[in-house]
């Protein structure tokens, strides 16, 4: 019976297949969520059966992709395999995490700012962050891919409250407010000061934001934190 000797089988874990990656022989890489092995240099070829790959493992459909991002609550520090906190660290471009970084599209990583950089003479390639300069964390909002495309940013806005009213003697204020602003009886309608000066009901103003906007009981939901994360499946 033939025997094998297995310290001479290795085999090189290189993470997602990448299509700008150069493999050799015996690299594995995952594809499809199955493992599959160089049977020979290769690059640009997608580990599919062919004659440059050989299947390692099979397995079930990934239920996500590479480059898939969420809100997770789990803290970072405790995240499930393959998935990675959206903080901006960067990663060795040859690395498992790099070159799952690597892989995702022109386009996806101009969104995201995602950029190969030169640190202490290696390259670099980061994940996205999903943070400002001074630390706030975005609102995640659809877009429509038109006028808007994903990872554009919106400046912080409300929504406009305009009002408008005539000063001077006027004969009924609610003619002559506008917006946010409603005509009302005087707080004090009895105050001599004022009867002196006119010989009918005092009027005032009144700011109403919900003659513009939506009101309610409460200012707002509350927020519950959660850790942004993208899919890397390394």
């Amino acid at each position: 019976m033939a025997t094998i000797n297995l310290g001479n089988i290795r085999f090189n874990w290189c993470g997602e297949y990448a299509s700008s990656a150069q493999y050799t022989k015996d690299d594995v890489v995952g594809f499809s969520g199955s493992s599959w092995i160089a049977r020979k240099d290769v690059k640009g070829v997608n580990p599919a059966k062919n004659e440059f790959w050989d299947l390692m493992i099979a397995g079930a459909e990934k239920p996500y992709v590479i480059g898939e991002q969420k809100l997770m609550a789990f803290r970072a520090v405790e995240l499930p395999f393959g998935w990675y906190f959206r903080n901006g660290d960067n990663y060795v471009l040859e690395s498992p995490q790099g070159r799952a970084l690597n892989s995702l599209s022109a386009n996806y990583k101009e969104d995201y700012k995602i950029t190969i950089k030169v640190i202490n003479g290696q390259q670099y390639i980061n994940v996205p962050s999903a943070f400002t300069s001074d630390g706030r964390g975005y609102f995640e909002r659809a877009v429509n891919g038109t006028n808007r495309q994903v990872g554009s940013v919106e400046n912080d806005a409300i929504r406009d409250i305009w009002g408008h009213f005539d000063s001077g003697v006027v004969a009924n204020h609610n003619e002559y407010a506008k917006g946010a602003f409603i005509g009302s009886n005087a707080i004090n309608p009895t105050n001599a000061a004022f009867l002196a000066t006119f010989d009918y009901t005092v009027w005032g103003y009144d700011f109403r934001a919900s003659n513009v906007v939506p009101t309610g009981p409460e200012n707002t939901v509350i927020n519950e934190g959660k850790t942004p994360v993208i899919y890397l499946g390394v």
